[in-house]
C-alpha cells in the first residue's frame, strides 16, 4: 500500500515504480556479492606412492640385486617418460600420479639394496649407478617443473628433492664403503709406512 501511494504522489505508474524498485534491489545484490572475499587457489594434494602389483611382481622374479636396480630404473624411466608426456598435455594430476609411483620405485631400489647389507663391489656399482641415472632424471622433472601451473607445482618440487635426497644417499653408500674397504691396516714395517704417504686411489669408473 505505502508503494501505491508513493506512486500516486510521484506522478509514476504502479507498475513502473515496482520495476524500479526491482532494478535497484538486483543492483545492490550485485554489489554485494562483488564484495565477497575471494578464495586463494588450494595447491594440488600430493599423490599417492606406491608400486603397482605388476611392477612388484617383475621386482620380486628379478634374480639379483644388479638386475633388480637395473629394472627399477627402467621403471622409473618409464613413468618419468610418462609424467613428461602428461605434462605436455596439461594433464597435471595424471603427471603427478606417475611422478608418485616413480619416486617409490626409486626408493624401493636403494632400500633394496641397504637392506641386502653387502659391502662389495657390486653392490657398490649398484649405488652408483642409481646416483648417475637420478642425476639425469633431476634434469628432466625441473624442466617438468617450468611447465606445470603453481597449483601443481608443489608435487613437481617434491619430486626433485626426493631425486637430491636419494642421490645425497647413495653417493654417501657408495664412498662410504670405499673408505672401510681401501682403509689400509695398521702396520709399521717400511714398506706400510712408505704406501701411507701415497695418495688415495680415484673411484673406480661408473658402471657400465
Amino acid at each position: 500500500m505505502k508503494l501505491r501511494s508513493y506512486a500516486v504522489r510521484s506522478g509514476l505508474t504502479f507498475p513502473a515504480l515496482w520495476l524500479a524498485a526491482l532494478a535497484c534491489a538486483l543492483c545492490l545484490g550485485h554489489e554485494a556479492r562483488g564484495q565477497e572475499p575471494l578464495v586463494p587457489p588450494q595447491p594440488a594434494p600430493p599423490p599417492m606412492k606406491y608400486i603397482p602389483d605388476a611392477n612388484r611382481a617383475q621386482l620380486s622374479a628379478a634374480r639379483d640385486s644388479k638386475a633388480r636396480t637395473r629394472l627399477s630404473l627402467e621403471l622409473g624411466e618409464q613413468r618419468l617418460t610418462n609424467a613428461e608426456s602428461l605434462t605436455a598435455r596439461q594433464q597435471f594430476d595424471a603427471a603427478a600420479a606417475e611422478l608418485g609411483i616413480y619416486q617409490q620405485l626409486i626408493s624401493d631400489a636403494i632400500k633394496f639394496l641397504i637392506r641386502s647389507g653387502k659391502d662389495d663391489g657390486k653392490t657398490r656399482d649398484q649405488y652408483k649407478r642409481i646416483e648417475l641415472s637420478l642425476f639425469k632424471h633431476a634434469a628432466r622433472i625441473e624442466s617438468m617443473r617450468r611447465s606445470t601451473p603453481s597449483d601443481y607445482a608443489n608435487n613437481v618440487r617434491a619430486a626433485i628433492k626426493f631425486t637430491q635426497e636419494v642421490r645425497s644417499t647413495a653417493l654417501e653408500a657408495f664412498y662410504g664403503q670405499t673408505v672401510l674397504r681401501d682403509q689400509p691396516a695398521m702396520d709399521t714395517s717400511p714398506e706400510q709406512n712408505q704406501s701411507k704417504d701415497k695418495p688415495a686411489g680415484t673411484p673406480p669408473p661408473s658402471p657400465e
